[in-house]
């Protein structure tokens, strides 16, 4: 009996399709896989997904998350675009920002880290130790390079988890929309819903208690 060594990279052939998707897969090959993949177009990487239309955003968007996810992203985006009429906000955007706030959202905290280092995006101490805390701002880079989308539904990604002061309106529908669509079920989400639609503040605040 012969051992062979052979290092082994932790990343499925999923997640590794994700990255290719994302720009990121190259510290996970060969080198000159990555840029044969990308001149052949290959796995989706030669598409050009700026400036889709609605229904094109949803199918990328849907072909890359995980399953269980699809049905809160979709609820998210219906959500934000009811607030969004109600507060007078811009639909187009809060749709796109709806279906793209969690597209990293199925890749693992070490990866989330590599798609930081691949984008040259330097972490806080606190984000390279809490990496699964990353998705809203991976998203928003996913959502600016790969998607070409506008400043607004950037940045309204970037803090759909956390908040920040002085939001927009905008990025408080998102922030709102994540937590209280369709498939939300725990306890005082109907309160979120009741004050939704008539202060945006009230259910902000609201929603910090309910975190607590």
């Amino acid at each position: 009996v012969e051992l062979v060594q052979n290092p082994v990279t932790a990343i499925s052939s999923t997640d590794l399709r994700r990255m290719l998707i994302f720009g990121c897969a190259d510290p996970f090959l060969m080198p000159g896989v990555g840029a044969y993949t990308r001149s052949n177009g290959l796995y989706g990487t030669g598409k050009n997904r700026k400036n889709l239309s609605m229904e094109e955003l949803e199918k990328e968007v849907v072909s890359l998350l995980n399953p269980n996810r699809v049905a809160h992203v979709l609820g998210c985006r219906d959500t934000a675009v009811e607030l969004a009429r109600v507060y007078g906000e811009n639909e187009v955007d809060a749709a796109r920002a709806g279906l793209l706030h969690d597209i990293t959202k199925a890749i693992d905290g070490p990866l989330q880290l590599t798609l930081c280092r691949e984008y040259g995006k330097v972490l806080s101490e606190f984000s390279q130790k809490y990496p699964k805390t990353l998705h809203a701002l991976t998203g928003s880079m996913v959502a600016e390079r790969i998607f070409g989308e506008n400043e607004k539904v950037v940045s309204a990604i970037e803090c759909h988890t956390t908040g920040k002061g002085n939001m927009t309106m905008l990025e408080k529908i998102i922030y709102v929309a994540d937590y209280m669509e369709p498939n939300r079920d725990f306890p005082g989400v109907d309160k979120l819903r009741h004050y939704a639609e008539t202060d945006m503040d009230v259910n902000i605040k609201t929603k910090a208690l309910l975190e607590k």
